[in-house]
């Protein structure tokens, strides 16, 4: 739960549509909190195409890997926005490319190695589980092992050797019959380019972007320094345009971060067991004098007459 609050997120967002840069922000939490070597392989080892609606049905549907691996292309906008695959065959190789546009490739390694890890896997459900490519490259730079990955994809893994993430396969396999085929469904391509259209029209802004930037705030809080520019890049955001989205709702991340404060602190001071150090630290302040001077100004009390006559109010039995 952490992890997604750390990234502005609900346990369930609303809509389903988040933006890459949480995505990022949530796996990348969660692999620290772990401490797990090579975490977006145990992430894609769980990762089942059933389950991901219309482009797991697309990317099972082919009577021929050839044909789940193009359905699988047409598909995935609809997916993620600014994600692309292209099937390409060069005498007795064929590859698999997997390309997202805009940003910093080694910020966005988390999502290759991932994609890549459950592409294997969904193609080993189709040809078996002896399938292996023979060679898997990532544009981002070489983690500290390789050997994880090396081990998930039984064949040599390059770092910082393509543009895009490229899966190198026998091309005489493209055409081998598929045996548990599903291309009996109806594949619903209306459906995807309506979820495609959904995709492009998204935007982080109003009540949304106000919500995912208290979250963030909590969490910076905790961590003891709240940063614009750090929120901002959990959001996919620049420093500037978040500024700018957040003026046009008459606020500002400043306002926020003290809006943000004040209630945490009203919360905190009425717990009996915390001390004003304590409470200064959990709200994000270097030492408590700050803490104080800012409560001063906001209730025109110091913190610590405001805990006593809160608890006085409450009564022995507290508040019914």
């Amino acid at each position: 739960m952490a992890a997604y609050q750390r990234a502005g997120l609900d346990h369930s967002p609303s809509n389903g549509i988040i933006t890459r840069a949480q995505a990022l922000a949530v796996f990348n939490y969660s692999a620290r909190l772990l401490g797990v070597d090579a975490f977006s392989l145990t992430c894609a080892s769980a990762a089942d195409p059933a389950r991901l609606g219309l482009l797991g049905l697309a990317l099972t549907s082919g009577s021929t890997l050839r044909a789940c691996l193009q359905n699988l292309s047409r598909a995935l906008p609809a997916f993620e926005a600014g994600a692309s695959t292209i099937l390409s065959v060069r005498g007795d190789e064929a590859s698999l490319s997997h390309h997202l546009s805009g940003g910093d490739p080694n910020a966005a390694g988390f999502l290759y190695e991932g994609v890549a890890a459950f592409l294997v896997q969904a193609i080993r459900g189709l040809m078996g589980p002896g399938w292996n490519p023979t060679l898997v490259s990532f544009p981002h730079r070489r983690p500290p092992r390789v050997q994880p990955f090396e081990e998930f994809f039984g064949a040599p893994v390059r770092f910082e050797a393509a543009k895009t993430t490229v899966i190198v396969f026998a091309a005489s396999q493209l055409d081998k019959p598929i045996g548990s085929s599903r291309s009996g469904e109806v594949l619903m391509w209306e459906q995807l380019q309506l979820a495609a259209r959904e995709l492009d029209s998204f935007e982080l802004a109003g009540e949304l972007l106000v919500s995912s930037c208290e979250k963030i705030i909590d969490c910076m809080m905790m961590n003891g320094k709240v940063s614009l520019p750090s929120a901002a890049r959990t959001l996919g955001l620049s420093a500037r345009s978040m500024q700018r989205h957040l003026s046009a709702l008459e606020t500002s991340f400043e306002e926020l971060t003290e809006r943000r404060r004040r209630e945490k602190a009203v919360e905190l001071l009425g717990n009996p067991n915390l001390r004003i150090a304590e409470v200064a630290i959990a709200l994000g302040y270097s030492d408590s004098a700050h803490f104080i001077r800012a409560f001063r100004r906001w209730y025109g009390q110091p913190p610590a007459q405001f805990s006593l006559r809160s608890r006085i109010d409450a009564g022995p039995f507290g508040e019914f």
